[in-house]
């Protein structure tokens, strides 16, 4: 079929029209600052891939005709001086003016590691940002926005990321509106062409008819936090059209570190042996003497409950041996030996044990510094299987502890090393967060404690057991006043029914729940002909090939006690 002559005509100038209307759009967009967007349609994979919401068609995605190349806008330094980190102003001491150079070069090698070490054992949760680009118009940071108190922080990454094409057409109002609860908005900038209400409020409202300089505007919002609080969220509810999303903001004072000295790195200089006695001086001086023969100049502090007449005193250069109000109980000696550590880390004993050649701290303070665990235990020579886990069931109005033998996983680099939620009373433990914790010196831990205090760390403590760090356990009473002793340690039905009342009370529980059976001893468990030999094999391989190879002094632990795995 041939076209006549007016079909040319009407061909023509169709043409010419097309020409013309998209030369005057390209002039527009590049005499327009900031670039402007254009209506583009696009395959069907590319839709797919942007994730258009229902309702939404290739339409409506918007690209940019060309690269962002913004002009710098003038910032308002009154807004961004609150951002961040408020500078330090010194006007004493600096802490390097104490040291020669060489000292300062040790002791900032020194502080930098245990900085190191308390910052891998922190059990808040690390600074993790997500940030949703793309599921719906607005992307934003969903987690990890972190501000000072009565600070202010960007809202890095709000952005507008489509929309509707319509609009575009014809130069519709684009609005999007922030509220807040403890803070309020703020420009660092202001864009042209853009209505900004509700400044220096909780509730902003952003209005403009140009896309862009939406977007543009919005990276120029700050959160200033103004209800003080030391730890709290403040929720950023942002809406679009009808999309709304919220942005947590974490205020939070920065946390300070409660650093140790190390000295030499040697056990005397970060570790303390924590003792409560009561009567039971010939086990006590057992384990005095063990301490000063294996770990010569480590201090021990022994928290005595004995009444006077029958105080015998271990003072001497390194035992400080502190008499309590008799009778005050097992819990409230262990919180004043606590209260006299000045190491970072602490060892805790009940005075009847006492340490072997095998008992090898080294290990338990190389687990704790190079893992992120608080409490890392052994096990007694006599008494029964090690590893035990607690679980919290239930819910609130139903809740009690279950309470079962074994573990959750190996510790890495430690065999025969777990991670668990209860040690026995033996015990190496980072000062600090044992101190943020304590113990409980109710008259319910008086007699016997002490499960209520790994129950009090849930959540807060990460705790492992080594089955190959063996102490000693002393069953002697040489000297002892037994009908004393048992007046005020040994438990009878009234103590007991006291202790879970308090509990169960204490730790808002309902019930009692399932507690461990009791097992075989480690030792018994390895003797026994009835033990499967595949039980044998499994703990032969999950440790005690290491406890051999301590007891014949094949692992050469000097890196250990000088931190030289660190240099």
């Amino acid at each position: 079929m041939t076209a006549t002559a007016g079909d040319k005509k009407l061909f023509m100038a169709s043409l010419i029209s097309f020409v013309t209307g998209s030369m005057l759009v390209y002039l527009d967009c590049w005499l327009l600052s900031p670039s402007c967007y254009v209506n583009v349609y696009t395959k069907t994979v590319d839709v797919e891939q942007s994730r258009v919401p229902p309702g939404y068609t290739a339409r409506a995605i918007l690209r940019p005709l060309k690269n962002d190349e913004e002009r710098p806008l003038p910032s308002t330094p009154v807004y961004t001086g609150l951002i961040g980190e408020k500078p330090c102003e010194c006007v004493g001491f600096w802490h390097k003016d104490f040291y020669t150079p060489k000292q300062w070069t040790i002791r900032l090698r020194n502080q930098e590691k245990c900085l190191q070490r308390y910052e891998r054992r922190k059990i808040v949760l690390k600074s993790v940002q997500n940030y949703v680009d793309g599921s719906s118009p607005i992307s934003y940071p969903s987690h990890g926005v972190y501000v000072r108190p009565l600070r202010a922080v960007q809202l890095d990454g709000l952005r507008i990321s489509w929309f509707p094409s319509k609009a575009i057409i014809t130069n519709a109002v684009q609005t999007v509106k922030l509220q807040c609860e403890k803070g309020i908005f703020r420009r660092i900038a202001n864009v042209s062409n853009v209505d900004v209400l509700g400044e220096d409020t909780s509730v902003m409202t952003i209005q403009t008819s140009k896309p862009l300089l939406l977007n543009r505007q919005l990276r120029r919002i700050v959160y200033q936090n103004t209800v003080f609080d030391t730890n709290a969220f403040d929720l950023v509810k942002v809406q679009y059209k009808k999309f709304s999303v919220t942005i947590p903001i974490h205020i939070r004072h920065r946390l300070i570190p409660w650093l140790y000295e190390q000295g030499s790195g040697a056990i005397r200089d970060r570790v303390s042996v924590v003792v409560k006695t009561f009567l039971r001086y010939s086990n006590l001086r057992r384990l005095v003497r063990s301490v000063a023969d294996l770990y010569p100049g480590t201090r021990v502090i022994v928290a005595d409950d004995t009444p006077s007449q029958k105080f015998e005193s271990f003072q001497d250069k390194y035992t400080d041996h502190y008499l309590m109000p008799q009778f005050k109980g097992f819990f409230a000696g262990r919180n004043l030996g606590l209260s006299q550590v000045t190491t970072e880390y602490f060892l805790y004993m009940d005075d009847d044990h006492y340490l072997k050649p095998y008992t090898k701290l080294e290990v338990l303070v190389a687990l704790l510094d190079r893992t992120d665990f608080h409490v890392v235990g052994g096990v007694y020579e006599d008494l029964e299987m090690f590893a035990t886990t607690i679980r919290v069931l239930g819910n609130s109005t139903h809740a009690c502890y279950e309470k079962l033998r074994g573990w959750y996983h190996s510790v890495t680099g430690f065999p025969g090393c777990y991670a668990v939620d209860h040690t026995e009373n033996f015990f190496l433990a980072s000062t600090a967060e044992v101190k943020a914790i304590g113990f409980d010196p109710h008259v319910a831990q008086s007699r016997l404690g002490h499960q209520e205090f790994f129950t009090a760390g849930l959540g807060r403590l990460r705790i492992a057991v080594c089955s190959n760090i063996i102490v000693g356990h002393n069953k002697t009473t040489e000297g002892l006043d037994d009908k004393l002793y048992q007046q005020y340690r040994v438990t009878d039905r009234a103590y007991r029914n006291m202790r879970i009342r308090h509990h169960l009370f204490r730790d808002n529980l309902t019930c009692v729940g399932v507690k461990y059976p009791r097992n075989l001893t480690l030792l018994q468990s390895l003797r026994d002909p009835n033990t499967p030999q595949q039980v044998k094999d499994r703990r032969e391989k999950e440790g005690w090939s290491f406890l051999k190879g301590l007891l014949n002094e094949s692992h050469s632990l000097h890196g250990f006690v000088h931190g030289k795995d660190e240099d």
